[in-house]
């Protein structure tokens, strides 16, 4: 995972040149014409100086500051991150148990803890809305290993390592950043179907699900309700395949997904393709909605359908809380 993971725009790239500016009386700008026969290198020496000088203002104040001393130097960022061992948020509790290198991985415990509600339990998901920033390119995993009920207290097992097995972290500090806490998970399995065979219609609407290049059904109305916050909106065969549109909106917000299958009466197993629609990028909102509907496209003739019938297994949560937690710590050698 390298180091850099940032949005730069263009306020704070003026922002940039005019410190510059002011520390070097160079003017930097997209069109300096009259500056052009200053080397590259020159240019950026001066741009080094004057932000380090301001170093210490930035990082100790706005998280853009950070991020903009970070776009350019990450191993300078880290150096001047201050430690900061918990962040609350939402009345979330975000902090460092404690972290220690052997050889050449890093390892820290993360607790987070609900210090206001019950909002958490044992089935707290980060939702991959966590990151690491370094001062050096690195890949890592993180895994929960406990919950207390009584504390209402989540632990978190941090695992990194350099990419560049020269790095040398010990001494290093490492920003841990959380957006997102998913809880309260459900999963109803094995959950039956009621469909009537008979009624699936001779033809049916399709179009290209954009960028898979899958043939699917056309969004369609609710026909069915298997489970709450999951609907059947459309059923018919594609190209000799039975499709099961299944729309599930709260799949981008409660991370709620599902898996369909057909069954037949001696327990045997039909398992079906799952066609999506894209992801979550569309700038468009009715696009970003379509990547809600997914098609289950099952290999069974229609003549056979009589012999089989429809599960889902599903799965859900009822809790999410946004915010920012960010947590800064110095990394040491693993105790003897």
């Amino acid at each position: 995972m390298p180091g850099v993971r940032m949005r730069f725009d263009r306020k704070h790239l003026n922002h940039i040149r005019e410190m510059v500016s002011q520390g070097t009386g160079a003017t930097v700008g997209r069109d300096s014409r009259h500056k052009k026969f200053v080397k590259a290198g020159v240019v950026f020496a001066a741009f080094l100086i004057c932000l380090l000088a301001v170093t210490p203002a930035l990082a100790a104040g706005t998280p853009a500051g950070y991020e903009l001393l970070y776009l350019l130097s990450p191993k300078t960022a880290q150096r001047f991150k201050p430690v900061q061992k918990t962040a609350v948020d939402q009345g979330i509790e975000v902090s460092v148990v404690s972290a220690y290198v052997h050889e050449d991985t890093a390892q820290a415990l993360i607790s987070v803890r609900d210090t206001t509600s019950d909002r958490l339990d044992d089935t707290i998901d980060l939702y991959d809305s966590y990151d690491f920033k370094t001062g050096f390119d690195s890949i890592g995993t993180c895994d929960q290993v406990d919950y207390d009920a009584q504390t209402k207290t989540a632990l978190f097992l941090v695992t990194m390592s350099s990419m560049n097995s020269k790095d040398l972290i010990t001494g290093e500090k490492i920003t841990f950043t959380l957006q997102t806490l998913l809880s309260g998970k459900e999963e109803a399995l094995g959950v039956p179907v009621q469909v009537d065979w008979s009624m699936i219609p001779e033809t049916v609407e399709t179009e290209t699900a954009d960028p898979y290049e899958e043939t699917v059904l056309i969004p369609g109305e609710t026909m069915l309700a298997p489970y709450e916050g999951f609907y059947v909106t459309g059923i018919g065969y594609v190209e000799g395949k039975l499709h099961v549109q299944l729309y599930t909106p709260g799949r981008n917000k409660y991370d709620d997904h599902a898996f369909l299958y057909l069954q037949d009466e001696n327990g045997e197993r039909a398992e079906g393709d799952l066609l999506y629609r894209g992801g979550y990028s569309a700038s468009d909102a009715n696009d970003e909605c379509r990547a809600d509907y997914i098609d289950y496209a099952f290999g069974v003739p229609q003549s056979e359908l009589e012999k089989y019938t429809l599960f889902g297994d599903f799965y859900c949560a009822k809790t999410r809380v946004d915010g920012y937690w960010s947590i800064t710590f110095p990394l040491e050698n693993e105790p003897e």
